[in-house]
């Protein structure tokens, strides 16, 4: 999925606004650097979900049977290798 830099900058002020407003929330840090780090996190989300699309589109055409994209074994090929991919590239937990 493409988003677009205006489109990650509305998400991030989304994101800190509802984290402001609710009282469960205290944010130690100024808001701006709290936004900055979500646009950061989106922005890495983003990129990691291209890469394994790629990854997988690749896995897939690799097969020694075609698979037509859309239809159902693709899909099925599709899911299995984005979970795998994804599991993978997942970023340690802090």
């Amino acid at each position: 999925m493409r988003l677009s830099r205006a489109k990650v900058n509305h998400l991030s002020r989304l994101v800190v606004e509802a984290m402001v407003a609710d009282d469960r929330v205290q944010i130690s840090n100024d808001p701006n650097d709290v936004r900055l780090e979500v646009v950061r996190i989106i922005t890495e989300e983003v990129e990691r979900d291209a890469m394994v699309e790629e990854l997988v589109r690749t896995k897939i055409s690799s097969q020694k049977r075609d698979f037509p994209e859309g239809g159902r074994e693709w899909e099925i090929l599709h899911r299995q290798y984005y979970q795998e991919e994804m599991d993978k590239h997942r970023p340690p937990r802090e």
